[in-house]
Order: structure tokens, then C-alpha cells, then sequence
């Protein structure tokens, strides 16, 4: 991608239905239609079968010359780019067959298009690209890029780089790392990995902390984790300057030593460091939202929230307002709503004046939270529904700092849980006086053989 200077690309589309054109386009080059033929005819030794998205189509003498017929179209715009075309000739039966897929979830990715083993991109369509006479979408419709998907690529032969390319060739990266995914592309060196250590990792990669947004703390997302203090990886890649991910850092960068301290950090255990704990290392923050809505009646009456009579311990999160006040220190059983509901509820519209004496219920909203804890109230929100309601929302923040048993993971999938916290003081240091955030037993080495791990041994 960085040699052909695409790098608006990204990694892949996901295709979605169009079956319309392909088959109409079958239809043109010569595929007899499936209800007008026989099964004499359909067995025949020059007959191969016809498959467009799982359904037999019909069948052709020359699948080869529709292949390329095909994708012909398809290089100059006529038929949509994403339509897949496979010939199998390695079929157990003596039949071929000739694929067409122009249905959903198939994941394509983008590849420069070689004659024989010859890029069709030039200097010069570089030059027209750098001065912005052309986009990548030029580059496609002119038949210099195409989109192949897993089924495509059988029948292809691609060079990883221009100068590797044979007369055999027909496509050329654009750029190697371009054939991982988002989040294989996270990983620093994943060919010294292998590979079902890049897998656990692009699994793992989604479960890890850190921010999700620039208006994360503006929203009122039902559950919420982040991290307290994220950091930019020391060491990126190509993908992660792409996609941004150095922008919203999802994890800390740690000082590791690699040596046998204690039995609690046999397997995949590990030691951390109290000191590095009570810093904020892998510290994270809970947002979780708790609502309620002012309800009207069929008869007109109202929930009603009530100016607090501050004669309990728990209204002392109230404000005067009857609803908790943000910055104050939540605990469970708690009011954050002081709100009383009307006892009747039905019949006729009543006055003004009948609603003014109808008689209410408490109906407070009483905070349940985990026990010992302590949470903040950190924003309050009023708006109103689809039924013109008053709707009010509570963002609650609660801190929590790693516990024994919490998991952890470096970006090769290389996953552990935390065995013990040890106060700094009966850590180990180096000769500059450097102690660690988490110590790795060694012999954990010899299961992760071949694999390498960003640390600063001490």
C-alpha cells in the first residue's frame, strides 16, 4: 500500500446482494438455461455446470473462456466489482464447475492487476494519484485494482512484491500487510508469531480497555468500561497509524521481569507490583446508566418529584431539586430520585384543580450498587421520550483497580492472570534502582517457544 501510495484503501469491503447483474450477464455468454435441458444433456462430457450463489444455473462448453469473459466485465465496470467468478477444475467428480457469487458477507480485499507477471500500474498513474487527477475508484474502473474474495484467489497466483512476480502471475500486492485483517494488523512482528498465537490474539484484542471515542464522556452508554490511564503502544505498525489506533490508546505499557519469584506465578500466573497499582497501572473506570421516566396517566395526573425533606441518610445525595447532584458519592440504598406516583391512574381527564388533591405514593428510586463500594454520580441528564415524557438518566461512575485472578495480555496473545500483589518493597530491582510493574515467571518460555515479547528485561 505505502509503495503504490494507496492508502485510502483499508483493508477489505464487505460485500452486499446484487444478484441481478450476473445473471443476466450468464445469460449473454452462452450458459443454456438449467429448465431446458435434459439430464442426458446436463452429463454430457463437455458440459460444466453453471453455480451462481449456491444454485445451478445452467451449463457452458467453455468455462474457462466465460471465466475470463467474466472478469473482463468486471475489470471495465459493466458488472458490479464485488461479483466473485471461480472455476473448479479439482472437482472429485469428473465434472467442473464454474462458481459466480454475488451475495453478502464475503469479504474482499483490493489487488493490483499483472499481465504476465507486469504491474498495469505505471510511474505515471502514480503521478496522476499524487497530484490528484485520479482516485482510488479510477484505479478500479479502469482495470489496474480489482476486488478478489477467498473463492477468487484460488484461481489466482500473487506475487507479494512487483520484483518477485513471474510470467505465471496475476496479481501483485499492494502492499504485504494488507492481507491481515484490523486487528492482525495491531500486532507488532507477527510473522515471528505463530500463527495460532496472531488468532488468540485478534480474539482477545476485542476484550481489551481503553477509550472508544473523543465523546466518550459525553455519551450515555448503558455500560461503559475505560481505561483509567491509556498510553500509545512504544512500538506501532503501518496498520495502527491507518486506522488511528495510536489516537485512542487500549492499553499500558509495563515494565516486565522475566524471573521465578514466589509459587504464585507458575503457569499463567503472575506478580504484580502494589506500588504500580495504587500509580493507576491498569486502573479502569465503569460508567453505568441508570434512568427513570415522570410517567402522565390516562387521567392526566403525574409523577411528581419532590423537593427533598433531608430527614434521612439516604437523601443526602439529593439535590433541591429531588434528584442527586453529580460529583456526589453514591452508596447502595441510597434515594437518587425522590418521586411519589399518583394511587389513582385511570378514568376520565380530571381539572386542574381534582389533580392538585389526588392522593400519591412514594415511589423513590433507591441505588443498588455492589455492596463496600462506593460510586460517584457523574452526570445527570433530562430529556423526553416518543411519548413526551420526562425522561431522566444518571450516569454512575464507579472505580476499580486489578484484583488476583484479572486477566492480562500482551499484543502476541499471550494471555495471563494476575497470582499475587507484593508491596514494592519485597520486589526485586535492578542496578538503577528500576522495579517492576509485573514479574513473568521463565518458564513459561518454553510453551510460548518462538514468540516475541516487547519487554525490558531487568
Amino acid at each position: 500500500m505505502r509503495r503504490y501510495g494507496l492508502m485510502n484503501i483499508g483493508y477489505g469491503k464487505l460485500t452486499w446482494p446484487r444478484v441481478t447483474e450476473p445473471l443476466i450477464t450468464c445469460y449473454c455468454l452462452g450458459v443454456e438455461d438449467l429448465e431446458l435441458l435434459s439430464g442426458e444433456e446436463l452429463h454430457i462430457p463437455n458440459s460444466f455446470l453453471v453455480i451462481v450463489n449456491g444454485h445451478i444455473l445452467g451449463k457452458h462448453g467453455r468455462p474457462q473462456h466465460f471465466a475470463d469473459a467474466m472478469r473482463k466485465l468486471r475489470r471495465t465496470g459493466k458488472i458490479w466489482e464485488f461479483v466473485s467468478v471461480f472455476v473448479n477444475e479439482k472437482q472429485e467428480d469428473f465434472m467442473v464447475l464454474f462458481y459466480i457469487a454475488s451475495d453478502g458477507g464475503r469479504v474482499c480485499r483490493p489487488l493490483v492487476i499483472a499481465d504476465k507477471g507486469v504491474s498495469r500500474i505505471k510511474e505515471q498513474h502514480m503521478i496522476e494519484l499524487r497530484d490528484g487527477a485520479r482516485t482510488f475508484d479510477d484505479f478500479l474502473q479502469e482495470g489496474l485494482i480489482e476486488y478478489l474474495d477467498v473463492n477468487d484467489e484460488n484461481n489466482a497466483l500473487i506475487a507479494l512484491y512487483e520484483g518477485e512476480a513471474t510470467p505465471e502471475t496475476t496479481h501483485i500486492e499492494i502492499e504485504p500487510f494488507t492481507i491481515l485483517g484490523v486487528y492482525a494488523g495491531l500486532i507488532p512482528y507477527p510473522h515471528h508469531n505463530q500463527s495460532p498465537r496472531n488468532t488468540y490474539q485478534c480474539a482477545m484484542g476485542k476484550q481489551d480497555l481503553g477509550n472508544i471515542a473523543y465523546n466518550q464522556l459525553c455519551r450515555m452508554d448503558t455500560l461503559l468500561y475505560l481505561l483509567a490511564y491509556p498510553q500509545r503502544p512504544l512500538l506501532t505498525t503501518k496498520s495502527i497509524e491507518l486506522v488511528g489506533y495510536d489516537k485512542l490508546g487500549a492499553g499500558q505499557n509495563a515494565t516486565v521481569a522475566v524471573m521465578s519469584y514466589s509459587g504464585y506465578d507458575i503457569e499463567d500466573a503472575m506478580v504484580m507490583n502494589k506500588a504500580s497499582l495504587d500509580c493507576g497501572f491498569g486502573c479502569c473506570i465503569v460508567l453505568k446508566k441508570y434512568s427513570a421516566v415522570n410517567q402522565k396517566y390516562e387521567n392526566g395526573a403525574l409523577d411528581r418529584i419532590l423537593r427533598p425533606g433531608r430527614t434521612q441518610e439516604r437523601e443526602r445525595v439529593l439535590d433541591d431539586d429531588g434528584l442527586a447532584a453529580p460529583g456526589e458519592i453514591i452508596r447502595p440504598g441510597d434515594i437518587y430520585i425522590n418521586k411519589e406516583s399518583p394511587i389513582e391512574t385511570r378514568g376520565q381527564l380530571k381539572s386542574a384543580a381534582a389533580l392538585a388533591d389526588i392522593k400519591c405514593r412514594p415511589n423513590v428510586q433507591t441505588f443498588k450498587g455492589p455492596e463496600g463500594e462506593s460510586c460517584v454520580v457523574d452526570k445527570v441528564a433530562l430529556c423526553s421520550d416518543k411519548n413526551n415524557n420526562l425522561c431522566i438518566k444518571f450516569i454512575v461512575r464507579h472505580t476499580r483497580r486489578p484484583e488476583v485472578g484479572d486477566k492480562f495480555s500482551t499484543r502476541h496473545g499471550q494471555k495471563g492472570v494476575c497470582g499475587t500483589i507484593i508491596q514494592q518493597e519485597d520486589l526485586p530491582f535492578s542496578e538503577r534502582g528500576i522495579c517492576p510493574d509485573l514479574i513473568v515467571n521463565p518458564h513459561d518460555f518454553p510453551r510460548f517457544y518462538g514468540y516475541l515479547m516487547m519487554v525490558f528485561l531487568i
